[in-house]
């Protein structure tokens, strides 16, 4: 009898001497993440204040409703970029609660406007290691991810740039070479295998994963809409300065998907800025003249990083909820 009324007082002991060993970690924790995200909402609102000028003359220029749409559908085209991101990641066997990728994805892409464009990677390789994902996989993971979306962006403008217009082919004919090139590169073996060989001779374990045909070709199918949305997004501008229809759509649905290929591929610049903004202008100017599509171009930089902004704080939000 003694032996038996003692159990439970002991449990009972344990258990509260037990109790306030989580509570500590569960604090700082919390804590941690609410001050993640005030910077992530600080840093964005202080990005968008640098960029008042632009913002202002955007406004003034296309109109308030137009911005509107034009913002709404910017928010749409960079949703579907994290969601190459996803797809790529369950094509690798790397399944994190949707809630958890998207907070880490859109709050790690602030970094990209920063020198270096690499600090998104950066970000994402050490957010992996709370899934219990290897740095070298989730670096893997993102050069997959820069490398289906610059190979979809150069795709997309070499299927739509030479027949947007009449004289599109006898300027962008060189675009259509890349073409096979584009779709060896896409190969799910392909990066991955190179992955491993450089790994190999770097003395690193390889990825010790590969990347499943599914999850490339959803990623590719993501790809795609979102630079439907992103020319969408830019043809709703265009109409501030000239009709607007198919041919204009597609020039703008390629213009902005090999733009944005191109700020990618050029590390340097913080998210392709000038970059983008360059190859808009010799895309859209035969259309809507060179100033205006550098005002479009401009517009476009504004309300992309506005949605970046938006999303990442949505992000954080939704971070600091999760246990």
């Amino acid at each position: 009898m003694t032996a038996t009324s003692s159990d439970p007082v002991s449990a009972t002991e344990a258990g509260s001497s037990a109790t306030p060993g989580p509570t500590r970690p569960s604090l700082a924790k919390r804590l941690l993440k609410i001050g993640l995200a005030l910077v992530v909402v600080l840093g964005g609102a202080y990005l968008v204040w640098r960029q008042r000028a632009d913002l202002a003359t955007a406004v003034q220029e296309l109109s308030l409703g137009r911005f509107a749409i034009a913002g709404v559908l910017a928010i749409a085209g960079t949703m579907l970029i994290g969601q190459i991101w996803v797809a790529l990641l369950h094509g690798m066997s790397i399944r994190p609660s949707l809630r958890d990728s998207h907070s880490v994805f859109y709050v790690s892409q602030l970094g990209k406007y920063l020198p270096g464009s690499v600090w998104p990677v950066v970000a994402q390789m050490q957010f992996g290691l709370r899934w219990g994902v290897a740095r070298r996989t989730m670096l893997g993971a993102n050069i997959l991810f820069m490398g289906v979306v610059v190979a979809s962006g150069i795709g997309v403008g070499a299927l739509l740039l030479p027949w947007s217009s009449s004289e599109g082919l006898s300027r962008y004919w060189w675009l259509l070479l890349l073409l096979v090139p584009l779709a060896v590169c896409l190969h799910p073996r392909v990066v991955p295998g190179m992955l491993d060989w450089l790994f190999a001779r770097l003395g690193r374990e390889p990825l010790g994963v590969r990347l499943s045909a599914r999850g490339l070709f959803t990623a590719i199918g993501w790809a795609v809409l979102a630079w439907v949305a992103f020319g969408l997004h830019l043809a709703v501008m265009m109409q501030s300065y000239a009709s607007v229809g198919l041919l204009e759509v597609a020039a703008a649905t390629g213009g902005m998907a090999l733009a944005w290929a191109a700020g990618i591929a050029f590390i340097p610049a913080p998210a392709g800025a000038g970059i983008r903004e360059g190859l808009l202008a010799l895309t859209l100017g035969p259309i809507i003249g060179v100033p205006e599509a550098l005002t479009v171009a401009l517009a476009s930089r504004v309300l992309l990083l506005l949605a970046d902004v938006v999303l990442a704080g949505l992000g954080a939000v939704a971070g600091r909820r999760t246990s």
